[in-house]
Parts: C-alpha cells; structure tokens; sequence
C-alpha cells in the first residue's frame, strides 16, 4: 500500500510503541532477506545521540576545530559527518544513500511512509499506529481484528516475500545504476533541495545555443542595421539578466550570488549566429540552468529584435558544453 503517488525508492518505516521490542532484530531479519534475493537495502535510523564519531579519534578531532563536515574513506565502506542547523527529516538524506531498491527506517512513527509494526502481546495488541498507516504487523502472537497482514517472528520470510511483491518489481535492479531524480522526494512530489548544510565551492558553467536565419537577414544583422538598433549588444545584456533571473524563471532553482557572466556571438556556417554563456559562482550548488537560461534568453532576444525582417529564423542545439565543481565533478561535451 505505497503513499498516494508513486515513490521515486520505495521506503518502509519499522516502528513499535516503546523500545526494547525487537525493531532492530526485524531490521535484521529483513536486510538480510532482501539481500539474499539480490535487492540492495539503504537504512537511516534516528539517534538522540550522535556516536560515530570518537572522542580523541581524528575526525572527532577535526570537527571540535570547526569543520563543518568531515568525510572518512576506507578501502570497502566511506562515511560523511555533517553539522545540521536542525535534526534532519528522512527525505532530506534519502538520496544520500546511494543506488539502492528500498529504504527502512527504524523509528520516525510520525513519518507519513507505509509502517511495519511490531507488537509484543505482553505490551497490548493494539498498535500504537493507526490501520492505514500500517503494511503489516509483526508479533509474537495473536492479533484478534487486525486490518493488516499479521508476520510471526518465525516467518519472516512470508514478510519479505511480501515486501518484495507490493514495492519491489520481481527482478533487483540495483545491479545497474539508478538516476536518481534529486527534485522529487521520497513520495515523488516535487522539491527545492535542501542545499543549506553543503558548503561554498567554485562552480562554473558554459552553454551555447544557436539560431539560424537567412544569409541576408544575418548580413544585416552584422551590419548593424536591424530597425530596432544593434541586436547582439541588446542580447548580451538579456543574457546577463537572463543569468540572474533564472531561479525566478525556472520554480525549484536556487538564488545563487553570480560572480561572473561572460557572452560572447560567432557568426557560423553563413547563415546563423552561435551564442556563449559561462557563468561562474562560489555557491552550495551549480550554474548550469544559469548558463542555459542565458542562452535561451539571447537567443529569443535575437529573434525579438530580428522578426520584422525574418520570420523564419529557428533557434534550436541549445546544450551545455561544460561545467566544473560539486560533487558529480566535471563534465565535457564531445561535439564532431
């Protein structure tokens, strides 16, 4: 019974109504059945007190002089230590979690994600969750009335089989890489990412676009002659204004602070004009959309400023070359 919409990774809350109930032991038992049928599992658990990091060991070291996040490698397993501003709701570290088929979450009963519940008889039978929050119930035994599939601690093979069939296509397919779509959360509505925690890096972008048009439209264009004044300097500013207005024009892109925009126009092939955008920044996150925006808007400058003398012109190959910085680390376009 996934959430209304579909999930971008399926996510399973495990809860109970006080600790000591055997969440952990039904963590276990469900890791380890899904993986031996091939899916990949990530988990994210809530602590009240953080204690991967050791005092005296040099990442504790390292974040008592100030750092904001410290990152530990090792040769089969990394780990990332951050300060929030605030505690950290699933959602916003799912995508953290690398190419996996299906979350489960030990605790966070609050949370609005389908719940397995576990049920000690001695503890009461009814649960703490309400029915259409509930996948299953796991007990140690009987659960008169119940609206929801009962799993005995002896038959959790029967859970995950079920798991499998109601979140899980037949086949793993976390052998092959997954895109992952970062602006849609855990129940695949769509999100501002929550840039806030990562830190201020140099970033840097460049996109071109090309529109063609008739030999003599551009000759004129050249020439300076279009009726409404010289078309290539009006657009470099669109294109500029174009940059820094792009999170207002594009709804989940973030305000960064520009620090450079350079554009630039080559006449190409006779009968088209190619235009540069590269922006650069030191922000939480990339310009690419920023340096694409800048074209597009150059572009439609360019026909706006042109359209009395040709109405045919096509604006299209609007692409980024390339972009530097953040973690996805580089990208080159290899053109013919």
């Amino acid at each position: 019974m996934p959430l209304e919409g579909e999930m971008a990774i399926p996510v399973l809350c495990v809860v109970s109504k006080e600790s000591g109930m055997g969440k952990t032991f039904l963590m276990r038992a469900l890791i380890e059945g899904l993986t031996r049928r091939g899916f990949q599992v990530g988990t994210i658990k809530r602590v009240h007190t953080m204690q991967v990091d050791q005092p005296g060991k040099d990442s504790w070291v390292f974040m008592e002089a100030g750092a904001h996040s410290v990152a530990i490698l090792g040769p089969d397993r990394s780990a990332v230590i951050r300060k929030t501003p605030s505690p950290e709701a699933p959602s916003e570290i799912i995508d953290e979690l690398g190419p996996i088929d299906l979350v489960l979450i030990e605790g966070f009963k609050e949370s609005p994600y389908p719940k397995i519940e576990v049920v000690r008889v001695e503890k009461g039978t009814e649960p703490v969750c309400p029915f259409d929050h509930l996948f299953a119930v796991v007990s140690d035994g009987e659960i008169s009335g119940s609206r929801v599939p009962v799993f005995r601690f002896d038959a959790l093979e029967a859970l995950v089989g079920r798991i499998i069939e109601d979140f899980l296509s037949p086949a793993p397919t976390s052998r092959k890489p997954k895109s992952q779509l970062t602006h849609l959360d855990a129940t695949g509505s769509a999100r501002m990412v929550d840039v806030s925690g990562k830190p201020l890096t140099f970033r840097e972008a460049m996109a071109k676009g090309r529109i063609s048009m008739s030999s003599s439209t551009l000759s004129l264009l050249l020439q300076g002659g279009m009726p409404k004044g010289d078309v290539l300097s009006v657009a470099r500013i669109a294109a500029i204004q174009g940059v820094k207005e792009t999170s207002r024009l594009i709804p989940l892109c973030h305000p960064l602070p520009i620090s450079h925009i350079d554009v630039s126009f080559q006449p190409v092939e006779g009968d088209s004009i190619e235009v540069s955008v590269r922006v650069k920044t030191q922000g939480p996150t990339g310009v690419e959309m920023e340096a694409l925006t800048g074209v597009h808007i150059a572009l439609l400058t360019i026909y706006d400023m042109c359209k009395a003398v040709d109405k045919n012109m096509v604006m299209g190959n609007i692409r980024l070359m390339e972009k530097r910085g953040g973690k996805s680390g580089p990208f080159i376009r290899q053109e013919e």
